[in-house]
């Protein structure tokens, strides 16, 4: 039996998965004889690295969302970073760091580290909750329920 270099072999197949664009969800894709299977897991929170826990919350459903492809479903599985709150922003100021520029950084770090695992998320749905793409949309939603008179402060 030939030695195991996973530095080689985990990069090379990644590689050939984004070429080929494997784990991207199409809802007509021919792959789906069972159906779509939307598999979403908590967003990362970045705020410091990425930490054993996040192994323990990623591992599990990337393996059932493997499981659901074989099984001939059409996978939505996107991921994102959780990007607002104050550990972010207290992070960035014991740092001495403007808020958005330590938030992106460390977007841009946890991405890589996630991909290089080999998880089958379909990057291209990406998101990222402090952005304003992302939470124009909470906020009008949020308007929305404030028009309906369904907001209540306590």
């Amino acid at each position: 039996m030939k030695k195991y270099f996973p530095q080689e072999i985990e990069s090379y197949w990644q590689k050939v998965w984004k070429q080929e664009g494997i784990y991207k969800f199409s809802p007509t894709s021919r792959r789906a004889s069972r159906g779509k299977y939307y598999n979403l897991v908590e967003l990362p929170y970045p705020s410091g690295d990425l930490h054993l826990g996040h192994w323990f919350a990623f591992v599990p459903p990337d393996a059932h969302a493997r499981y659901k492809r074989m099984a001939g479903y059409s996978v939505f599985f996107p991921n994102g970073f959780d990007a607002f709150g104050l550990p972010a922003e207290n992070a960035a100021i014991k740092r001495k760091i403007h808020p958005r520029d330590w938030t992106e950084k460390n977007i841009k770090t946890m991405r890589e580290q996630i991909k290089s695992i080999g998880t089958i998320y379909d990057w291209s749905r990406e998101v990222i909750t402090a952005s304003p793409e992302y939470y124009k949309w909470t906020q009008w939603l949020f308007l929305q329920f404030y028009k309906k008179n369904l907001v209540l402060r306590k």
